[in-house]
């Protein structure tokens, strides 16, 4: 499946390219020729950009099922009481990566596209509003609610991710998202994690592989 730039991106492009053509084509000889190369040049970048996240999902994919089947494995069966640590480690792990990923990735680019900007708000919005849902439910020591906010707020956010680049795998993985939540509420919080670890197979792994080689066949 071939990944598609949102019709709301398209319009928004040709129409601000067009009126640009309008009011400045005697002064700088700007034809209509220039500007669907303008707008073919800006869609290709804003495709390879997209295809390149897919490295974040497998990152984050891989490492919070990790840390829910490690987690599994320390309280069921070592039985160690101190079992959530697994979680600060690997998503400090996880936030460190994100961070020297997105360095190496803006690093030479000259400037940002809608759709970059769109995904930058996105995803930095959801970080904060997530981290202050898992304070909250800590300090009130519901720790059952945890891992269904956690898939609450991962399928928002692929769901919304999906949308906006018209790519279904990862809006399907956000149904899915929200369907788990559903399932594991009637869950103890040891079968809440073996959801959990399916849910990330299939909403972000799975995604993350078929975008990877959605930016391997733009890239050739």
């Amino acid at each position: 499946m071939q990944i598609q730039v949102s019709n709301l991106y398209l319009m928004y492009l040709t129409i601000k390219i067009l009126k640009k053509m309008e009011t400045n084509n005697e002064s700088r000889g700007f034809s209509y020729e220039d500007g669907l190369k303008t707008i073919y040049a800006m869609i290709t970048s804003t495709k390879n950009t997209i295809g390149e996240n897919y490295l974040f999902y497998l990152l984050w994919g891989y490492l919070v099922g990790l840390a829910c089947i490690s987690e599994y494995i320390l309280m069921r069966v070592l039985h160690y009481e101190r079992h959530y640590m697994v979680w600060p480690v690997l998503m400090g792990l996880g936030m460190v990566l994100s961070g020297v990923l997105t360095f190496r990735m803006q690093r030479g680019r000259t400037h940002r596209t809608f759709i970059g900007s769109i995904m930058s708000y996105l995803w930095g919005g959801w970080l904060v509003s997530f981290l202050i849902i898992i304070y909250f439910s800590t300090q009130l020591q519901n720790h059952n609610l945890i891992m269904l906010i956690t898939m609450v707020m991962y399928g928002m956010g692929i769901f919304i991710s999906g949308g906006v680049i018209n790519y279904r795998p990862l809006i399907i993985g956000g149904i899915i998202s929200w369907i788990a939540a559903l399932v594991a509420y009637f869950q103890p919080y040891n079968l809440q994690l073996l959801i959990m670890t399916a849910t990330v197979i299939v909403s972000y792994i799975i995604p993350g592989h078929m975008l990877r080689m959605e930016s391997k066949k733009q890239k050739s």
